[in-house]
């Protein structure tokens, strides 16, 4: 587990170095973002539900393709899938709700969660580099092994590569939502 935390935490600052450089070329293809998000859920469950009944309900549209760099958005897809199943139950249930809808110039993915949620003043901050939401830290005050704060600021990055928005909501109470949306070129 340390070695895989460790190898995610490289590949992660190498993607926002990457992803900050001003003449970085991403790797444009048509990609079914319908199957993608349907396998990157499967694949996020596998490795990260543990001991937690948490039950996912998906609104996923068919045959939504759009031209992406998929290495990047699925980097994207699972850093939410992954935020919303470590935070978004009460310590033993909880529900998972993604979204996936075309309109006529853009696709929105959204994950909305039922856990901790995230404090009003920390929503604008959230998606900085090296930030670790208050929500996730110990009743000490630590940061859990394994985390740097790397993972929303990638997507951030991600999606304004592709010239999408990224959003958080929350209430502090009842869970949070995340929302990107994509232009279809």
């Amino acid at each position: 587990r340390s070695s895989n935390r460790l190898l995610k935490l490289v590949n992660n600052l190498l993607d926002v170095s990457k992803l900050n450089s001003t003449n970085y070329q991403l790797d444009i293809a048509e990609v079914n973002l319908s199957e993608l998000v349907y396998n990157r859920l499967e694949y996020c469950k596998r490795l990260y539900l543990e001991n937690i009944d948490i039950r996912f309900i998906t609104e996923i549209e068919n045959n939504v393709n759009i031209k992406c760099d998929e290495y990047y958005i699925r980097a994207t897809l699972d850093n939410l899938i992954v935020n919303a199943i470590k935070y978004g139950h009460d310590g033993n249930s909880g529900t998972i709700i993604i979204k996936l809808r075309r309109y006529d110039s853009e696709i929105e993915f959204s994950i909305t969660d039922r856990g901790r949620g995230i404090p009003k003043q920390e929503l604008l901050s959230i998606f900085d580099p090296f930030t670790v939401g208050s929500a996730t830290r110990t009743k000490s005050g630590a940061i859990p092994n394994g985390q740097v704060g790397l993972g929303l600021a990638l997507c951030k990055l991600v999606i304004k590569a592709h010239n999408g928005m990224i959003s958080a909501k929350s209430d502090n109470k009842n869970g949070a939502v995340f929302k990107f949306t994509l232009p279809i070129i």
